[in-house]
């Protein structure tokens, strides 16, 4: 069975810098893509296949600083993925006196 490994922030910069470093130590992982612009997203997917044409890559959409993305982002996640067995998460937010961290952390990890 594949690894599978989520990063946030994959698009661009250090996260997409990590992707293709995964990628190329461990080309039979599933890599899952999380970023905000899903056409972004598309073109980094394939930029990754035309280099890793044997690599597993999808995508999740998702908005680190919306509360309720991350929620639906983490649902479409449990039932796509069994587990994950890396989760970096490299994504920025902006402080928001309207998020709710404990809130956050329980939905995320709740069962």
């Amino acid at each position: 069975m594949r690894k599978a490994v989520l990063v946030t922030g994959a698009s661009s910069g250090v996260g997409l810098a990590l992707c293709k470093r995964l990628l190329e130590e461990d080309h039979e992982l599933h890599l899952c893509l999380a970023c905000r612009n899903r056409s972004k997203a598309e073109a980094v997917r394939a930029a990754l296949l035309a280099s890793r044409p044997l690599a597993e890559v999808s995508i999740v959409q998702v908005d680190v600083s919306d509360l309720q993305s991350v929620f639906r982002a983490s649902r479409e996640l449990k039932q796509r993925f069994q587990r994950l067995d890396y989760v970096y998460l490299n994504a920025g937010i902006m402080p928001n006196p309207q998020l709710n961290i404990k809130a956050l952390f329980s939905g995320l990890f709740s069962s």
